[in-house]
């Protein structure tokens, strides 16, 4: 029996996307016995994609999907709405999977734009590109590795140098960057709306307010009821502690989020008339965008909204006098090799996907793909398929483990932005990972 343990993954603020854009009317919560063809355990990015393609490949088929709370309450709707692919991490999809299988999965990536546009409705879709900035001597070497990188794989154009006095995003901050065209931004509230509309529509059956409390045999056992199932996706993600064997490969870790007031005269200000999404090269990076009606948001992958604040202060002096509207923070799920992973219980049909590290509006899309067709019987060859990945330490060192590590790199974040040399402590932690293979939080 594999059971499943919700974790509180919710920080104590509403995210700004679900005010913006309310959920429609609440579905009813699952009662009594169904069966299904495929049950589908988690209602955000990837559990809807699943559905919707499940059925668009078979429209006759019987999906149930099952959400603990309402559609994309977890991660999905607490993203800082960065919908990409993986051409800006090329560097680290070669030394991962090799140049031709890190180039076809960028290509095949892309393809979530084509998909988020045949929903038909506003998500807020602005495809604008992204910039990853230098703000620290350190980094300069980064976005020199990353325009290599994308020449010797045959594609430049993803990858293209930009100067300091270039740039149309105006910060004292940035020494420069790298364009990387393979990026967009949407509003994830509107996103996981217009999913959630189209699963419907494709003849999904969602109940919401259902989690999902133990898979045993080919049935989701819930509170009230239970979906008997010949397939079984579990695309809970960082949402809950999953007792399968990805949970081995995957650590939690939270992103915290910060959002001004609109900012009528923005372009006056700071430039950014063309709306790229921006990241900066740091490890825990900070990401930070524009939204239709003028607001600035900034993200830090430390999960503190402290250093989210204090960064874009420092980005952006300009935006001093600018109040912060909302806060809000959440959990992510973070792979051992920092890429999802995807697979199937060896012996069961249960199949289920993990591990986005930050990055999983866009390859959502692609992960949903991949596994709406195990679930369809399907031969699947991807570079995502879990086998790879190195286990992490069982608990409790696990979690000791990846709180000393996250303290050495916050450290060797700040002393590079400063342009100081990293604590020599700060350097022997965050190269004990890389000993048994892991690159947890790392570029």
């Amino acid at each position: 029996m594999n059971r499943l343990h919700a974790r509180d993954i919710h920080g104590p603020t509403t995210p700004w996307w679900r005010v913006e854009a309310p959920p429609d009317e609440e579905l009813p919560a699952l009662e009594g016995a169904v069966d299904a063809d495929v049950a589908v355990v988690g209602g955000g990015f990837t559990g809807l994609w699943t559905a919707l393609e499940l059925l668009r490949a078979r429209p006759s088929a019987r999906v149930v999907v099952l959400e603990a709370a309402r559609c994309g309450d977890g991660a999905s709707g607490r993203n800082g709405g960065f919908l990409h692919g993986y051409w800006a991490a090329l560097p680290r999809l070669v030394r991962q999977f090799g140049r031709d299988d890190a180039v076809a999965l960028a290509r095949e990536s892309a393809g979530v734009y084509d998909a988020v546009r045949s929903l038909g409705e506003d998500v807020w879709l602005e495809e604008a590109g992204m910039l990853t900035v230098a703000v620290g001597p350190a980094h300069d070497a980064v976005l020199e590795r990353d325009v290599a990188v994308a020449a010797e794989a045959g594609a430049p154009e993803e990858s293209v140098r930009v100067g300091r006095n270039e740039l149309t995003v105006r910060s004292p901050a940035f020494r420069g960057a790298v364009f990387h065209r393979d990026c967009a931004t949407v509003q994830p509230a509107r996103l996981v709306r217009a999913l959630r509309r189209a699963a419907l529509a494709a003849g999904a059956r969602i109940h919401e307010r259902t989690p999902a409390l133990a898979v045993d045999g080919g049935v989701v056992r819930c509170e009230r009821g239970s979906v008997r199932a010949e397939e079984i996706v579990v695309a809970t993600n960082a949402s809950a502690a999953v007792r399968w064997p990805l949970a081995r490969r995957v650590a939690v870790f939270r992103s915290a989020i910060v959002l001004t007031d609109p900012v009528p005269d923005l372009h006056e200000r700071v430039g950014w008339e063309r709306g790229e999404a921006v990241a900066d090269a740091r490890a825990y990076l900070g990401y930070c965008r524009t939204t239709r009606d003028g607001r600035v948001l900034m993200g830090s992958a430390s999960g503190e909204w402290t250093r989210a604040e204090q960064t874009l202060r420092r980005y952006f002096p300009q935006l001093a006098d600018v109040r912060i509207a909302a806060r809000w923070e959440g959990a992510i799920d973070v792979s051992s090799d920092r890429f999802p992973l995807v697979g199937t219980l060896r012996g069961t049909r249960i199949h289920c996907a993990a591990g986005y590290t930050g990055n999983g509006v866009g390859p959502s899309w692609l992960v949903g793909q991949t596994l709406a067709r195990l679930a369809l019987g399907k031969r699947v060859r991807s570079p995502l398929l879990a086998t790879r990945a190195p286990t992490l330490p069982p608990e409790p060192l696990r979690t000791l483990g990846a709180s000393l590590v996250r303290r050495a790199i916050l450290a060797i974040d700040d002393a590079e932005t400063d342009g100081r040399p990293p604590p020599q402590w700060a350097l022997a932690v965050r190269r004990a990972p890389e000993l048994v293979g892991l690159r947890v939080a790392t570029r």
